[in-house]
């Protein structure tokens, strides 16, 4: 939301629906009767972590303008339940499933400002010149609406079939009318790392998600919006960038992709 902007409180029935019907599951799924009775109190945190991620798995479904409230409440159930275990072990280590639950739901937690997300994807074959997806965007212009999550290459760079050029949730969708960028739902914001040989030459691409440790290789994708915040900004103007691109390129018409699955790169 943009500073000042009025909104109504979040729905006491959006989050409250989603958390509740995953308690049920949750609680289905611990019928075994703990073996004593720490770890019979350890359950109920347990089941509000578990209901808690699984809530945030589909954080899509509540309004936009709700999302970071709730993103609020969860975070607050989260540190909760820890602290309840932390006074229950009294320093000990949890139990290996335990720490497992709340280690996927930080992550859960982390990738929820992503809810929503959407991509613009290379389709057909050969490379294909990025256009100017936010033309405001121009280096020397470089005025945006800070809403919302944005990423994107910068025009004039080429990119590879089944390659991201844009990512955004929260916001409205790149204007573009390029037929060979198709919008589709995603599920994690990737990252396309360039490898370079030893002469500035493209040798091929990854694609990653951008939680992921790469190695190595040059990320195309800029970030601009952080949940509103500006990161970023482009910094090369497109038509000297074009050309340096595709004297990189070498006369190929696209270069190998690899495409990593989470947790791969």
């Amino acid at each position: 939301m943009n500073a000042g902007t009025p909104r109504e409180p979040l729905d006491p029935l959006a989050w409250a629906a989603l958390v509740a019907r995953w308690v049920e599951v949750a609680r289905a799924s611990r019928a075994i009767p703990p073996s004593d009775e720490r770890l019979r109190r350890s359950i109920a945190p347990v089941i509000a972590v578990e209901a808690t991620t699984a809530a945030l798995g589909e954080l899509a479904s509540i309004p936009a303008a709700d999302r970071p409230h709730a993103r609020a409440i969860a975070e607050l159930s989260i540190r909760r339940a820890a602290g309840e275990l932390d006074a229950l072990w009294r320093g000990e280590e949890w139990p290996e499933e335990v720490a497992r639950l709340f280690a996927d739901a930080e992550r859960a937690l982390r990738l929820a400002v992503y809810a929503g997300l959407e991509e613009l994807v290379v389709v057909g074959e050969g490379a294909l010149e990025v256009p100017d997806l936010v033309p405001s965007l121009a280096p020397g212009r470089d005025e945006i609406d800070a809403t919302g999550t944005l990423a994107l290459m910068p025009p004039g760079s080429l990119a590879m079939p089944g390659e991201p050029v844009a990512w955004w949730c929260g916001r409205a969708a790149p204007g573009c009318a390029e037929p060979r960028l198709a919008r589709r739902a995603a599920a994690l914001p990737r990252q396309v790392y360039r490898s370079l040989d030893e002469r500035g030459r493209f040798v091929d691409d990854l694609v990653a998600p951008i939680e992921d440790a790469v190695a190595a290789g040059l990320p195309m994708l800029v970030p601009i919006l952080a949940d509103g915040a500006r990161v970023g900004r482009l910094m090369h103007a497109r038509e000297p960038w074009s050309v340096m691109q595709r004297a990189a390129l070498d006369g190929r018409d696209a270069i190998p992709v690899r495409h990593a699955e989470p947790g791969e790169a």
